[in-house]
């Protein structure tokens, strides 16, 4: 049972990782923002995540996220 909470936890650790990597946040909103500008081909701006989060919760932008990136899949 350790061993598989082990696991578990290493895997939402190496998780947390790349979202700090790639976005440099763990901010879903911050996400969001980042993934709106690249998909216009404009270049990621820190920071915006802020004001969408003045706007909606984190989990819509959570949620707003995932249907860009399902869009984004599809459309390739």
């Amino acid at each position: 049972m350790f061993k598989t909470a082990g696991w578990i936890v290493a895997a939402l650790v190496l998780v947390a990782i790349g979202f700090q990597y790639k976005y440099e946040s763990l901010d879903p909103c911050e996400w969001l923002t980042q993934e709106m500008a690249l998909s216009t081909g404009l270049p990621s701006i820190q920071g915006l995540g802020a004001a969408a989060d003045t706007v909606m919760s984190k989990g819509e932008c959570l949620q707003n996220w995932m249907d860009l990136r399902v869009k984004d899949a599809e459309s390739k």
